[in-house]
C-alpha cells in the first residue's frame, strides 16, 4: 500500500468522481483509476461502487478512509519532521487563524515576529471557521490554529492553551440604543431589533448561540455575515443589532465613527457570555517551528499581562 494510492483513494472519496479527483491530483484519469484498481486488489476489497452520478464509498471504502487520513497526514508530518531536524533553518509551518480583530490577542504580531527571526520557514496562513480549523487539526492539514473556543470544547485527541477570554457585549446604532443602558440583559438587546450574527461554524456564533439559548429565546438570524467588521456596520446603520467580543467593538469603533458609522457598546449580565480564544495543536505532531510559535504566542500573552499590571 503506497501513499499516494491513498492520496488517490481520499481524493476519490471526497470528491466522488474518478475525473475531479484525477484533475485534482494531476494524473490522468486512467492512471488514477489503475492506481485504485490496484489499491482495491492489494487490499482484497472494493472501495467505491461506479455509476452514473460518480463514485460512492463501499462499506470497505468507509472503513478504510479515516485511517488513509491519517496515514497521508502522518506522512506529511514525517517529512516535516526530517526538515526540521536541522532546527528553525527551513521547513514549513502551516497556521489556521481567525479574524483576527475578534480574538484579542495580537496573533499577526506574534506572525510577523516569528517571520522575521526565522526566514527559512515557509508559512502559510489559513483563515476557516473555527470548526473547520480544528478538523484540520485533527486531520493533519494544519500544525496548530487560533481558534475561537475554550479548551473544553475540544476533542479529547488535541492539546491547547487559553490566551485570552473577551467579555461579548450588544452592539446597537445610536438611534437603537435610546433608552437602553448598560449593562443589558440579552432579551433586552434583542427586543431592539433583529440579530445579525456571524456565520454558523465560527467560535463567536457558538457562545452568542449559548447566550441566547440561556436567555430562554430563539430568534431567527436573517442576517449571517462571514467578516467581523460588516456585523458592526449592519449594527451601525441599525438593521439590526449583533453580540460581539468587546475588543473588536471597541478597537473598531473610530475607525468606523470616522466613516459616519457610529454605534453603541453595551455591556451584557450574563456573565458566562464570553470569547475565549485557545491555540490549539495534536501533541505528538508538534513541529519544532509549530511549538516555537506556540511558545511565542504564550510569551506574547504574559507580556500584554505584566504591562496591564
Amino acid at each position: 500500500m503506497e501513499i499516494r494510492h491513498l492520496r488517490y483513494f481520499i481524493a476519490v472519496a471526497e470528491l466522488r468522481n474518478f475525473t475531479k479527483a484525477a484533475e485534482a491530483s494531476f494524473v490522468a484519469q486512467s492512471a488514477l483509476s489503475q492506481q485504485i484498481s490496484r489499491l482495491e486488489h492489494e487490499l482484497g476489497a472494493l472501495l467505491f461502487t461506479r455509476g452514473k452520478r460518480g463514485a460512492n464509498l463501499t462499506p470497505a471504502g468507509e472503513l478504510l478512509l479515516p485511517h488513509a487520513r491519517r496515514l497521508v497526514a502522518d506522512e506529511a508530518w514525517a517529512r516535516a519532521e526530517m526538515r526540521s531536524y536541522l532546527g528553525l533553518e527551513k521547513g514549513r509551518l502551516t497556521i489556521g487563524l481567525i479574524q483576527t480583530s475578534a480574538s484579542g490577542v495580537d496573533v499577526v504580531g506574534a506572525v510577523a515576529e516569528f517571520s522575521q527571526r526565522h526566514p527559512g520557514i515557509e508559512l502559510r496562513i489559513v483563515s476557516q471557521t473555527t470548526a473547520e480549523m480544528v478538523e484540520g487539526v485533527r486531520r493533519g492539514p494544519l500544525d496548530l490554529a487560533v481558534v475561537g473556543i475554550g479548551p473544553d470544547e475540544l476533542p479529547d485527541s488535541l492539546q491547547s492553551r487559553q490566551l485570552a477570554v473577551d467579555p461579548l457585549v450588544g452592539v446597537v446604532s445610536e438611534k437603537l440604543a435610546d433608552g437602553l443602558a448598560g449593562p443589558v440583559s440579552v432579551a433586552d438587546l434583542l427586543g431592539q431589533g433583529r440579530l445579525i450574527q456571524f456565520t454558523a461554524g465560527t467560535g463567536i456564533r457558538r457562545h452568542v448561540d449559548a447566550a441566547v439559548r440561556r436567555a430562554g429565546l430563539e430568534v431567527p438570524s436573517p442576517f449571517e455575515l462571514a467578516q467581523a467588521s460588516d456585523l458592526l456596520v449592519f449594527a451601525a446603520l441599525g438593521l439590526g443589532v449583533t453580540i460581539v467580543p468587546r475588543t473588536l467593538a471597541v478597537t473598531s469603533a473610530a475607525r468606523l465613527a470616522e466613516a459616519g458609522q457610529r454605534y453603541v457598546v453595551l455591556g451584557l449580565t450574563d456573565p458566562l457570555a464570553v470569547h475565549p480564544v485557545t491555540v490549539v495543536f495534536e501533541p505528538s505532531r508538534l513541529s519544532v517551528p509549530a511549538r516555537e510559535f506556540v511558545d511565542l504566542l504564550l510569551r506574547a500573552v504574559t507580556d500584554k499581562k505584566k504591562r496591564s499590571l
